[in-house]
């Protein structure tokens, strides 16, 4: 007998593949992307970052054969990092090279994260947002009184 996650799973996705959310902080993946998020890496903490150290680009190209061989000592706070540092490089590499940027961070973080950053980057203290209110469909991000975005910015709301 099928286990109730599993349907309940099931119907998640259809309800995804057959409605539209204009949620920007949420994200349709491939299915290479669900295949790795549901292994074992997902066994992992990995807190900190990989090194680079040893590794350098060849004719202005990393080899991503040289990344992934190379064990590298480890600078993360906890032991048994050599694959997840292994993959992360990989992972990085590849994020550079489809940006064409001189670095990237691909750890996972959350939609709150995301859009404080952006605060950060575009906006003084004290100006006003203009955004959806959590009752209709916005983040808590969006100025709701339990966020740091409602002490530092000004949000006013639209429906």
């Amino acid at each position: 007998m099928k286990d109730l996650i599993f349907d309940l799973i099931d119907k998640e996705y259809l309800r995804q593949s057959e409605g539209l959310e204009l949620i920007p902080s949420e994200n349709y993946v491939s299915a290479n992307v669900l295949r790795a998020m549901g292994s074992i890496l997902t066994n992992k903490y990995s807190e900190g970052y990989p090194s680079f150290e040893g590794i350098g680009c060849v004719d202005g190209e990393w080899s991503e054969t040289k990344i992934a061989d190379k064990i590298l000592p480890n600078y993360r706070y906890y032991g048994g990092q050599e694959n997840i540092d292994r993959i992360e490089r990989l992972a990085i590499d590849r994020a550079c090279r489809l940006f064409h940027a001189d670095h990237a961070n691909v750890q996972p973080h959350s939609g709150a994260q995301a859009n404080t950053a952006v605060y950060y980057a575009w906006l003084e203290p004290g100006d006003t947002v203009l955004g959806m209110s959590l009752p209709a469909g916005g983040h808590l991000t969006h100025g709701a009184p339990v966020t740091i975005s409602a002490h530092v910015w000004n949000f006013v709301y639209y429906i």
